[in-house]
């Protein structure tokens, strides 16, 4: 059941889907409690790119999938580097990865994304 959820969060992902905020919260509750301890009026379309990043997918594939520039993403995460208060010299998904404390990547879900 893990397993198809998590493929179904990468497929929502991908499509640009509405329910991908939907699932993503529901497979990683504290995530989204996290971004919102540390800044409280984050948006959910901030939250939305937050968790792509948590997936670690690439700038380039945020682009494809959201359907805007390259340039368009790095404007962005630069925007929530200063509305999180991220400094410039740490990995913006590493980042990420560490607001929740988690087992790491099951095998599967490092499968799913380094095809991406």
């Amino acid at each position: 059941m893990e397993r198809n959820n998590f493929n179904n969060l990468i497929a929502l992902a991908k499509n640009n889907s509405a329910e991908f905020l939907t699932l993503f919260s529901e497979i990683y509750p504290d995530f989204v409690v996290s971004l919102k301890t540390i800044n409280p009026k984050i948006r959910s379309s901030e939250l939305e790119f937050c968790a792509l990043t948590f997936l670690n997918f690439s700038t380039k594939n945020i682009a494809q999938y959201t359907f805007v520039t390259i340039r368009a993403v790095q404007v962005r995460k630069n925007r929530l580097r200063k509305k999180l208060n991220i400094a410039s010299d740490i990995d913006f998904n590493c980042w990420m990865r560490e607001q929740i404390q988690r087992t790491p990547m099951t095998e599967q879900e490092q499968i799913a994304i380094e095809t991406v």
